[in-house]
């Protein structure tokens, strides 16, 4: 018979050999205190340390509750997780860090939110105990909000959350070239709950997301699941029209009452404010075309190297 979990912690990891094995520990103590069966899920991103050989070291160890997957090549952190629900068989499934700047200890505080409120996905938030620099929380929180008056996304979201199977089971097969979790997760669940955690400072190493690839991020976060920039192109458009159209009319008006001529600065101008916003409304539109174009190869969101079960 199938050895069935009640709960599995997915871990996408990257570079963290010196925190993994404490994180396994953590959570393994948590749920023996608990008195829950679990399995650990760790997705090894294809680390440039010996996060790898970590991994198989613990998997002889803590063989019954370890599943350790290699991908090929790295893949981001959400495609990491994607590929860790595949691998996952319990009835809640929790994802969480590999720094430890989450704390395993509050697996506890998400699974009492979620049976107190029978939520399909319980976020664990943290308020005053941020531990990230000025301009990651600046960025963090001007994505919340856009994506929360935009998106469905929730504004409180996390990478710390529980998550029912019977919503893991709609997405674990969504093919995207760029994949977002939470709003994907938010597009089949409306009952969301929040719990309070805590949160550390890094302790080992820095994140792999630096001030470039933040803003790749958000760039490709608001390409591939708003329309936004659609929407700006459109209103930037109509208002260009009406101030041009202001324009046309007073140099008419200056050209019938006094003769004026209309001037070669004038037509200079309006030839590149209207080749400049031509121009950027088809990179607009390029984008989304080459984004529908990536979906029609239906390239596979990750490709696995080896798997120790």
């Amino acid at each position: 018979m199938r050895w069935t979990p009640e709960y599995s912690v997915v871990v996408p990891v990257y570079n963290s050999e010196r925190t993994l094995r404490e994180l396994c520990d953590r959570i393994a103590a948590t749920f023996e205190k608990m008195g829950a069966d679990f399995e650990i899920v760790l997705v090894n991103d294809s680390s440039s340390d010996g996060s790898w050989g970590v991994i198989r070291e613990i998997k002889n160890d803590e063989n019954k509750h370890i599943t350790a997957i290699s991908l090929r090549k790295n893949f981001g952190q959400h495609k990491a997780l994607l590929c860790g629900f595949q691998f996952a068989k319990g009835d809640f499934i929790i994802t969480i860090d590999d720094d430890l700047q989450f704390f395993p200890e509050d697996i506890a505080v998400l699974v009492e939110e979620a049976r107190k409120n029978d939520a399909d996905m319980v976020y664990g938030y943290y308020k005053n105990e941020r531990q990230h620099s000025s301009i990651r929380k600046i960025g963090s929180g001007f994505v919340a909000i856009m994506f929360e008056k935009f998106g469905n996304t929730s504004g409180q979201g996390s990478s710390f959350k529980l998550i029912r199977r019977s919503v893991i089971e709609k997405i674990k097969d969504y093919n995207h070239s760029f994949t977002f979790l939470d709003e994907i997760l938010s597009w089949h669940t409306t009952s969301i709950g929040y719990a309070e955690v805590h949160h550390a400072p890094r302790r080992e190493g820095q994140s792999g997301y630096n001030i470039f690839k933040l803003v790749l991020l958000t760039l490709n976060l608001i390409f591939g699941y708003t329309t936004i920039p659609l929407r700006f192109m459109t209103w930037f458009g109509l208002a260009s029209f009406w101030v041009c159209l202001v324009f046309v009319c007073y140099f008419i008006y200056m050209k019938i009452t006094t003769g004026a001529a209309l001037g070669f600065t004038a037509l200079i101008v309006s030839i590149f404010m209207s080749t400049g916003l031509i121009l950027f409304s088809l990179g607009i539109i390029g984008e989304y075309l080459n984004r529908l174009f990536a979906l029609q190869h239906k390239k596979p969101p990750y490709l696995i190297r080896e798997v120790l079960r």
